[in-house]
């Protein structure tokens, strides 16, 4: 029990307002994929059927575009390490479907587009919003 407690402390990021922010990041982009409303993905209600799937999505796409552990999935989307292992075998196993795996291919490769971090764009929206030129 408690090796199981550190492993999943160590798994945690170092900055979890940016796996937050990333998790928030694919939540987005699977709502617009799939038509529902990022608050029903995150919703902690029970869900549709058709909101699970995302939440299901998002969570899988976190986990294989990130390459971070369960655990650390778990906490950026606010779940169970064990939910997100279901989710994950979910969508693993609906990707047999030829037609869902090319759906889910060019949704992992839209996601993937999004550059890690940007340094020098903070400081021109700021410089910008300061009314400052560069």
């Amino acid at each position: 029990m408690l090796a199981q407690i550190l492993e999943e402390a160590w798994a945690i990021s170092p900055d979890p307002r940016r796996d937050r922010l990333a998790a928030a990041f694919v939540t987005h982009a699977v709502a617009l994929a799939t038509g529902v409303a990022p608050a029903d993905i995150v919703s902690d209600k029970r869900a549709s059927k058709t909101a699970a799937r995302a939440r299901q999505i998002a969570i899988y796409l976190a986990h294989v575009i990130f390459h971070w552990p369960l655990a650390r999935v778990a906490f950026a989307f606010g779940r169970d390490r064990t939910t997100c292992a279901h989710a994950c075998h979910r969508i693993e196993d609906m990707r047999e479907d030829r037609v869902f795996d090319a759906r889910m291919s060019a949704l992992e490769a839209c996601v993937r587009q999004a550059p890690e971090t940007i340094p020098d764009l903070t400081g021109i929206v700021f410089a910008n919003a300061a009314g400052i030129d560069r």
